[in-house]
């Protein structure tokens, strides 16, 4: 299941603000978490605006390689919106005006609730991690190495549905 932090997690998706990602629609159930509970109970971190602030205007991201080249954060996330046609509605504004950043994780858990893999972002890169998130192929890998070996043998190199 995928979280989202907005309580109308059922309309069609869209990119929130101040992601440099370019949105892929997840192909799971998406469960709405608009207090970040999830969050804090997984340890991803939200660290105070006003903390990081010097370091936000210092860094320089192109998460997904689509822009010209790294950018400050602000502009990049910017250019990110303006090449995909996004506009920010009023939610978007409440969340953009929060005192702080919430980094976003990816978990894999098994069936006994034992967290066996992990990604949060900004983690390995600092601010510089900032919109990147596994793709396809580190997910796919990911679940592969967490399968027994036999299952992994019946599941070979089989792509992402």
């Amino acid at each position: 299941m995928t979280l989202s932090d907005d309580p109308r997690a059922s309309r069609p998706p869209r990119k929130t603000p101040g992601s440099t990602s370019h949105y892929r629609p997840p192909r799971v159930s998406v469960a709405a978490d608009p207090d970040f509970a999830t969050h804090r109970a997984y340890g991803v971190p939200a660290p105070r605006r006003a903390d990081i602030e010097e370091a936000f205007r210092a860094t320089r991201v192109n998460p997904t390689g689509e822009l010209p080249g790294p950018l400050p954060i602000r502009e990049a996330s910017a250019a990110s919106s303006r090449r995909e046609g996004f506009r920010p509605t009023p939610p978007d504004a409440e969340n953009a005006a929060w005192p702080h950043l919430q980094f976003l994780g990816q978990f894999l858990v098994d069936r006994d609730g034992i967290i066996r893999w992990t990604n949060v972002e900004c983690a390995r890169e600092g601010l510089a991690g900032l919109g990147k998130f596994p793709g396809d192929e580190e997910l796919l890998a990911a679940v592969r190495g967490l399968l027994p070996r036999e299952d992994r043998a019946k599941m070979g190199d089989a792509p992402l549905r």
